[in-house]
């Protein structure tokens, strides 16, 4: 059962190499109309995670020099995260958000994030690195679109595993070239984790399967659509696996996508079997699911292993 195969890596020193968005999320309670800043940003949160779980990564970002900076760079200290951030005289980006259980809808006000430039320190790291990982939000603006793609080819030369959030939103979309860019790196990425909500921005209004089918034929290789309350469903070497939520407290969905990354790519360079790191991905998303924010509070890697083992 194709389930039970593991990816072989490379040999490299970086297990998880990270480029994109750190930012601020501006998280509101509609009920309590009490707003709460959060460090955030899709690749940021997932190398926070990773760093809690004892795994070796490493994440570049841009921010500005403002107090939205200046917290990013605490939280950098504070968590003992391996970041590389570029500072800028543009303003740290930031994102408005209604605390929710559901897919947050989000309010963009960026600036400094696509300020990634392709200097030699995250040339070579690309080099060095077992998994790659981006974003959508890099592929919409230069220079960081550039840095993205070059360093694609750099990871794909040294037999990294690339992996790829298409979170497209037409808000963040500067040029209107994201659809076509999104589908032309289909087919070089190893593993695609989209959500409904961005199937659906990206293909329009289909069934599961379909979406299933069309990112297959665009040449996808591991798929996994998350299904919010739902679970997950997974295609790969022409099989699909469907597999339950284990979230039994939801307070807030932000940074749920982002833990189950964590949780994925923790399996994958644990050498654990593919369904069982989306298990352990499952997991870490329920943990980050119980908290406000992206800052879940995730258990030791080695008790999460040993709850995927007696699943």
């Amino acid at each position: 059962m194709i389930w039970k195969e593991t990816f072989s890596l490379s040999t490299k020193t970086i297990d998880v190499l990270l480029v994109g968005e750190v930012l601020i999320d501006v998280i509101n309670n509609q009920l309590t109309n009490k707003s709460i800043n959060v460090v955030g940003g899709s690749p940021y949160n997932i190398s926070k995670n990773l760093t809690k779980l004892g795994i070796n990564n490493k994440f570049y970002g841009s921010i500005g020099n403002d107090h939205y900076g200046e917290m990013i760079i605490d939280d950098v200290i504070k968590y003992g995260i391996n970041a590389n951030i570029n500072r800028t005289n543009k303003f740290t980006s930031f994102v408005k958000i209604n605390q929710t259980s559901d897919s947050p809808i989000p309010t963009f006000h960026r600036d400094a994030d696509k300020l990634i430039y392709l200097d030699k320190n995250l040339s070579n790291d690309a080099t060095k690195t077992k998994i790659l990982h981006f974003t959508y939000w890099p592929l919409s603006e230069e220079p960081s679109l550039s840095t993205i793609l070059s360093l694609i080819k750099k990871a794909k030369d040294n037999n990294a595993l690339i992996g790829f959030d298409p979170n497209y939103h037409t808000d963040i979309d500067e040029n209107g070239h994201g659809l076509e860019i999104i589908k032309d790196l289909i087919n070089i990425v190893d593993i695609i984790k989209p959500s409904l909500d961005d199937s659906e921005r990206l293909f329009g209004k289909m069934t599961v399967d379909e979406y299933l089918n069309t990112y297959e034929k665009l040449g996808a290789k591991l798929i996994i659509m998350t299904l919010g309350k739902d679970g997950l469903i997974a295609r790969y070497k022409n099989e699909t696996i469907k597999m339950q939520s284990l979230a039994n407290e939801v307070i807030d969905s932000t940074g749920a996508g982002d833990a189950f990354w964590s949780g994925l790519y923790s399996g994958i360079t644990s050498n654990l079997s593919i369904e069982e790191s989306l298990t352990l991905g499952l997991l870490c998303s329920a943990e980050s699911l119980k908290s406000i924010g992206s800052n879940a509070d995730i258990p030791e890697l080695d008790r999460l292993i040993d709850k995927v083992r007696r699943k």
